[in-house]
């Protein structure tokens, strides 16, 4: 792995932690989803101080050049958390339709019992 990689991913990985922990103290991140940005900082960290496990995987998976072993897996983590993204704006959409609908039947009951009292 080439030493300008290396020094790119320390301060990539350096710089995310850094605007993480500034979005967490701001308040417009939960620390929980902020964790996996840690995470992943910490293991781009850990990559550019050892990239021997980087060119271990290279050589056996036959990849030309380490480099694209890293971004291979970077590249896969980052699909993992946006399927997990996915999955989880599908469920927030679910809870806000149906929130939406008991709101609309509320609302529908009131003005169905209001009718009811004006004819009485």
């Amino acid at each position: 792995m080439s030493l300008y990689l290396r020094i790119l991913l320390i301060l990539g990985s350096l710089w995310t932690i850094y605007y993480v922990s500034k979005k967490v103290r701001q308040g417009k991140i939960e620390i929980n989803h902020s964790l996996f940005w840690v995470l992943f900082s910490f293991f781009l960290f850990l990559t550019s101080l050892f990239p021997q496990y980087i060119m271990f995987f290279s050589r056996l998976f036959k990849i030309q050049s380490p480099s694209n072993v890293v971004f291979l897996i970077i590249i896969f983590i980052l699909i993992i958390k946006l399927f997990s993204n996915s999955v989880n704006m599908s469920e927030l959409e679910n809870k806000i339709e149906s929130i939406v609908q008991e709101e609309a039947i509320a609302k529908l009951e009131e003005e169905e019992e209001k009718k009811n009292d004006d004819k009485k």
